[in-house]
C-alpha cells in the first residue's frame, strides 16, 4: 500500500469523530429550539382560548363555545384535543387524525420532545388541552436529514479524490520504473513527460535532469576517447599554429599605438614593441633580458616600489593592476606622464607564464585636464579668477572678517560707455581694453587683495583687513586714477573711466551674495549720478531700489500677459481738412487699476531691456493695425515713439527689418518713428547712422518734444530728421504767453529753413489751430481734435469727423503771420500781419 492508501482509515476515523460531534451538537440545538417553540405555541394557544371563551361562558352560548374549541385545532397543528367542563355541561373538540410522521420511530429516542398537556380555569369552567409533538419532530428530522445527506456527499467526494490521487501516483511510479529500465538498457534519450500532479512534475523534472547529466557525462567520455586517438596528430598542427600566433603577436605589438613590454616569471623582458622603445629610450636589442624596473623607470614618489609590488602579485596569480598619473624617466633622463596596466600571461590551464605591461603617454592629456581645470576657475580673456572662483574666496574672506573683526570692502567695477567703444571701434579693441583694465586691477590687488571678472565689463575687487572707511576712499582714489588712464589699443589711445559700487561688511549677519547685490545697487547709483565715481551702498536707498525692482517685475509680467494696449490719436491737416495719420500711444490695461498711462510705468523700465520688448511689441501691434486700416485709407501714416535704449541698440535696424518683413502689405514709408531730441544728443554720430539706415528702408523720423532739450543749429543739421514736433507745453500756452508764441514761431521758422515738416501737439481749441496756420503750421494733433482712443473706435470717429472738418478749414482763410517784433511801449512782442 502507498502512503495515500494508508491515509484512508485515519481520515475515516477523523471524519467519523467530527461528524459525530457535529451531529450531536446540531441535534441538541435543533431539539432545544423545536421544543421551546412547541411549548411557546402551546402557551399562546391556552392564553388565547382563555380570553375567547369568557364571553361565550357568560351568555352561556353553547354553540359559540363549541366553535371556539373547534377553531383551536386550526390554530395549532400540534393540538390533539381540547375539552371544557362548565356548569352547563361538557364539550370537547378532537382531531380526527394526525398526518403521518416523517421521522422514523427510533428518532424519538434521539430527540426527546414528549406529549404536552395544559389544564387551566376559565371562570367557573375548566379547560384541558392535549398536544402531540409531531410537527416539532418533523422539523428537527428534516434539518438533520438534510445535513446528513450533505455530509455523506462530502465524504464520498473526499474518498473519490483520494482514489484519483492513488491512481495517479501508481501511474507515475509505473512510468518512472519503465523509464529507468529503458535508461539502464542504454536508451539515454528517454525522458518523462512533465505533467500531472505537482509531485509528478517534480519527479519527472528530477529524472530528466539526472538523465541529461548522465547522458552528457557519457557523451564526454565517448568524446574523450575519440579525442585521444587524434591527439598526436593535432600536436604537430599545434606547433605550427604556435609559430603563426607568435608571428602575429609580434606584428600586432609593432602596430598598436600603446607601448607593450612582456616579461617572464623572473621579471626579465621578453619583448618590447616600437612605442615602448621610444618612450623608454631602450632599443629591443639592449632591453631584452633586462629586468623590467631597469627599463620601465618610474621617477615619482613610491613609483618603483609600487611597480615591483604589483608585478610580484601578478607573478603569484593576482588580478590585473591599473595605475595612472606616473612619471616615466627614459634612458636619457627625460620624463613623461604615463598610465599603465599590468596583467599575467597564462597558459590554457591558467598557470602564470609571465606578464604583459601596457602603457601610454598621457602628458598631453594631463596638460589639457590641467588647462580645463584652470579655465573652470579663471576668465579666459583676462586670466583673472571668474565668478565660480570668486564665490569660494568671497565666503572665506567674509568668514575671516567676522572672526578677526575687521572691515571687508566689496567693490564692483563697471567700465563707463564700454558698450559704445565695443560697437564703434570693434570687439578686438573692446577685448584689449578689458585685458588692460584687468591688468591694472590685478597689479593693484597684489597678494593682499583679490580681484575677479564677473563677465562683460564687470569686475569685483575684495579689500580685506581695513580699519575704516577712509582707507577704502584712499584705495578707490588710487585705483580710479589708474583705471582712468588712456588705454592704448593698436596704437590708438582710448579714453575710458570706471564706476564703482562699494558694499562694506562690518560683521553683521549677511551673506556674500547679498553683499555683492548691495555693491551692484551702489554701482547703479554711481552710474546714474554721473559715472567716473565710486558710491557706497545706502540701506535706505536699497529699499527704494527693491521697490523699483518689484514694479519693474510687474511691468515685465504685464508684457508677458498681454496687458498692454495701443490707443491712437489722429493727426489733422487743417488746411485740407482731412486726417493724415495716427500716433500710436501706449497704455497698460491693468486688471485692477484700469487704464494706466505710460508716464506711470515706462520710466520704471526705460533703463532695462524690458523697454526693448515693449518697443518691439508696439511696432508689431501698430503695423498690424495699419495693415487693417489700409482698406479704409491707404495714405495714413502711423507714428511710433521709440525709447532711447531701444533705438541705440546695435541690432535695432536688423530687428526693425525683420519686423517689417512680417507685414509685407504695409509699405515702410507708412511708418514714422518718433525719438526724443534729448535721447539723440547722447551720441549724435551713432544716432545719425541708425536714422540713415532706417531712412534707406523708407522710414521717416520725427523729433518729438522739440525745444525741450538742448536744441541747437548744429544738432539739427547733423540729425537727418523729417519732421519737427513742437512740444504741447508751448502750444497750449501760446495764446496767453508771448514767450511760448515766440518759441512756436521760431521752431516753425527753423523747420522751414531746414526744409523739414512740422507738426504741433497740444491743440485744444480752434483758436490754437487758427494761430498755428497763421504761423505756417498746418499739421496738428491734440484734445481739441480728438483724445487718444482704442483702435476699434477710430473708424467710427473718422466718419463723424467729416462734418467738423470744415470748421478747421475755415481757419485757413486767415492771413499768415510774417513777423514778430517788440512792442515800442515795452508791452512785449506784437504780430505783424498782411
Amino acid at each position: 500500500m502507498g502512503m495515500y492508501s494508508r491515509l484512508f482509515l485515519p481520515i475515516f476515523l477523523i471524519i467519523a469523530m467530527v461528524v459525530g460531534i457535529r451531529y450531536h451538537l446540531m441535534l441538541e440545538s435543533e431539539t432545544t429550539y423545536a421544543n421551546a417553540r412547541y411549548q411557546h405555541d402551546a402557551d399562546e394557544l391556552a392564553a388565547h382560548l382563555s380570553k375567547a371563551l369568557l364571553p361565550a361562558l357568560a351568555a352561556p352560548d353553547r354553540a359559540g363555545i363549541d366553535a371556539t374549541l373547534s377553531s383551536a385545532l386550526l390554530l395549532n397543528a400540534d393540538l390533539d384535543a381540547a375539552r371544557l367542563d362548565y356548569p352547563g355541561g361538557h364539550l370537547e373538540a378532537l382531531r380526527s387524525a394526525h398526518a403521518a410522521p416523517e421521522y422514523p420511530a427510533w428518532f424519538t429516542l434521539l430527540s426527546p420532545i414528549v406529549h404536552n398537556s395544559r389544564t387551566l380555569a376559565v371562570g367557573d369552567a375548566t379547560l384541558m388541552l392535549d398536544f402531540e409533538p409531531v410537527q416539532p419532530l418533523n422539523g428537527v428530522w428534516r434539518n438533520v436529514h438534510q445535513q446528513a445527506v450533505i455530509s455523506a456527499l462530502n465524504v464520498a467526494i473526499i474518498y473519490t479524490l483520494l482514489g484519483i490521487i492513488i491512481f495517479a501516483n501508481k501511474r507515475m511510479l509505473r512510468r518512472l520504473a519503465d523509464a529507468t529500465n529503458r535508461f539502464q538498457a542504454g536508451d539515454h534519450d528517454v525522458r518523462l513527460p512533465v505533467r500531472g500532479t505537482l509531485e509528478g512534475r517534480m519527479l519527472a523534472s528530477t529524472f530528466n535532469n539526472m538523465a541529461q547529466r548522465v547522458q552528457a557525462l557519457v557523451h564526454k567520455l565517448q568524446q574523450s576517447q575519440n579525442d585521444l586517438s587524434a591527439q598526436l596528430t593535432r600536436t604537430l598542427l599545434a606547433q605550427q599554429q604556435l609559430q603563426v600566433e607568435k608571428d602575429r603577436i609580434e606584428v600586432t605589438l609593432a602596430s598598436i599605438g600603446d607601448a607593450v613590454i612582456t616579461t617572464d616569471l623572473h621579471g626579465k623582458i621578453d619583448t618590447i614593441n616600437e612605442v615602448a622603445q621610444q618612450l623608454t629610450g631602450w632599443p629591443e636589442s639592449r632591453a631584452r633580458g633586462m629586468e623590467l624596473h631597469q627599463v620601465f623607470v618610474l621617477a615619482n614618489n613610491f613609483g618603483q616600489h609600487s611597480l615591483l609590488k604589483a608585478m610580484k602579485q601578478i607573478y603569484a596569480g593576482g588580478e590585473v593592476v591599473k595605475v595612472g598619473n606616473q612619471s616615466l624617466r627614459n634612458r636619457v633622463g627625460q620624463t613623461s606622464t604615463v598610465e599603465y596596466t599590468a596583467n599575467a600571461i597564462r597558459t590554457p590551464q591558467g598557470e602564470v607564464q609571465g606578464s604583459v605591461l601596457v602603457f601610454r603617454d598621457v602628458t598631453e592629456r594631463r596638460q589639457l585636464m590641467q588647462q580645463i581645470s584652470w579655465q573652470s576657475n579663471h576668465d579666459i580673456l583676462t586670466g583673472l579668477p571668474n565668478r565660480a572662483a570668486l564665490a569660494l574666496r568671497f565666503e572665506q574672506e567674509v568668514q575671516r572678517a567676522r572672526e578677526h573683526n575687521y572691515l571687508l570692502a566689496v567693490c564692483l567695477f563697471d567700465l563707463d560707455h564700454f558698450q559704445h567703444v565695443n560697437q564703434t571701434m570693434g570687439q578686438a579693441v573692446g577685448d584689449e581694453v578689458l585685458k588692460q583694465a584687468a591688468s591694472r586691477l590685478h597689479d593693484f590687488a597684489g597678494q593682499r587683495h583679490y580681484v575677479a571678472r564677473l563677465g562683460g565689463d564687470e569686475f569685483v575687487l575684495l579689500l580685506p583687513e581695513l580699519n575704516d572707511r577712509a582707507a577704502i576712499d584712499y584705495a578707490m582714489s588710487k585705483l580710479m586714477a589708474a583705471l582712468a588712464r588712456d588705454y592704448v589699443c593698436s596704437g590708438k589711445a582710448v579714453s575710458m573711466s570706471a564706476s564703482v559700487g562699494i558694499a562694506v561688511y562690518t560683521g553683521n549677519d549677511i551673506s556674500a551674495d547679498n553683499l555683492l547685490r548691495h555693491a551692484d545697487q551702489a554701482l547703479y547709483q554711481a552710474k546714474i549720478t554721473g559715472r567716473n565715481r565710486h558710491h557706497f551702498f545706502d540701506a535706505d536707498l536699497d529699499e527704494q531700489v527693491r521697490t523699483h525692482h518689484n514694479r519693474r517685475t510687474e511691468v515685465r509680467a504685464a508684457v508677458h500677459d498681454n496687458e498692454l494696449v495701443l490707443f491712437y490719436q489722429p493727426k489733422l491737416d487743417m488746411r485740407k481738412g482731412r486726417i493724415v495719420g495716427m500716433e500710436a500711444l501706449l497704455r497698460w490695461q491693468h486688471p485692477l487699476r484700469g487704464i494706466i498711462s505710460p508716464g506711470d510705468f515706462l520710466p520704471i523700465v526705460e533703463h532695462s531691456d524690458v523697454i526693448v520688448d515693449i518697443g518691439e511689441w508696439v511696432l508689431r501691434e501698430a503695423l498690424r493695425q495699419l495693415e487693417s486700416w489700409r482698406s479704409f485709407d491707404a495714405d495714413w501714416v502711423i507714428s511710433v515713439n521709440i525709447a532711447a535704449r531701444h533705438f541705440q541698440r546695435h541690432d535695432f535696424v536688423e530687428r526693425l527689418t525683420e519686423i517689417l518683413a512680417e507685414f509685407p502689405d504695409v509699405p515702410p514709408h507708412m511708418l514714422e518713428l518718433e525719438i526724443l531730441e534729448s535721447s539723440a544728443l547722447s551720441d549724435i554720430a551713432h544716432v545719425r547712422s541708425i536714422m540713415l539706415a532706417c531712412q534707406a528702408l523708407g522710414i521717416s523720423f520725427a523729433l518729438d518734444d522739440f525745444g525741450t532739450g538742448y536744441s541747437s543749429m548744429s544738432y539739427l543739421k547733423r540729425l537727418p530728421a523729417d519732421v519737427l514736433k513742437i512740444d504741447q507745453s508751448f502750444v497750449r500756452n501760446m495764446l496767453v504767453d508771448r514767450d511760448d508764441l515766440h518759441l512756436v514761431s521760431a521752431v516753425i521758422g527753423l523747420a522751414r529753413s531746414f526744409g523739414l515738416g512740422v507738426i504741433a501737439e497740444g491743440v485744444e481749441t480752434i483758436e490754437h489751430g487758427a494761430m498755428l496756420m497763421r504761423l505756417g503750421c498746418d499739421l496738428v494733433q491734440g484734445y481739441g481734435i480728438a483724445r487718444p482712443m482704442p483702435a476699434d473706435d477710430v473708424l467710427a470717429w473718422v466718419g463723424s469727423f467729416d462734418t467738423a472738418a470744415a470748421v478747421w478749414q475755415a481757419a485757413a482763410s486767415l492771413p499768415p503771420i510774417v513777423s514778430l517784433h517788440a512792442d515800442p511801449a515795452g508791452g512785449g512782442s506784437q504780430l505783424a500781419l498782411i
